[in-house]
């Protein structure tokens, strides 16, 4: 049975997410960024060339997911199951991600992300995937060769 206290931290956790999530498949960027906090950092479990396998602050931020947007006609995803752990920062999230690139091709990924939370905000993200269509990805958006 969840505690009082991480039943709360779990509904604005996930609230945080569902908003800030809603805003990035929207291409909404500068009101997405603003669900992190200013020291916020991405990580890649599994890092790809063409990618920094930590990126850190939110300019930072701002200027890696305006790439993916950019180079998507639609982002949806599906399957989305929040996990909130015992740790009221701390949330796991699992989903399927799918995108029409601009370019005609199309991108479909497991994702498993490590949420930490803290006043409310995106305080980091480490985040497994598939390796290899996120290298395909990110050659597609012409991040690599």
């Amino acid at each position: 049975m969840m505690s009082n206290t991480i039943a709360a931290a779990r509904a604005r956790n996930e609230d945080v997410w569902n908003r800030s999530s809603k805003l990035l498949y929207a291409g909404e960027i500068d009101e997405f960024i603003s669900h992190w906090c200013d020291d916020a950092s991405y990580e890649a479990a599994l890092p790809v060339p063409g990618l920094p396998a930590v990126i850190t602050g939110r300019e930072a931020l701002h200027a890696a997911f305006s790439g993916l947007v950019a180079g998507a006609r639609s982002i949806a995803v599906h399957d989305v199951r929040f996990h909130q752990t015992d740790d009221p920062e701390v949330a796991i999230v699992e989903e399927r991600m799918v995108a029409e690139l601009a370019d005609g091709g199309s991108y479909e990924n497991r994702l498993v992300i490590r949420v930490t939370f803290r006043d409310g905000r995106i305080a980091g993200m480490l985040e497994y995937y598939g390796q290899f269509a996120h290298q395909d990805l990110l050659r597609k958006l012409g991040f690599t060769s």
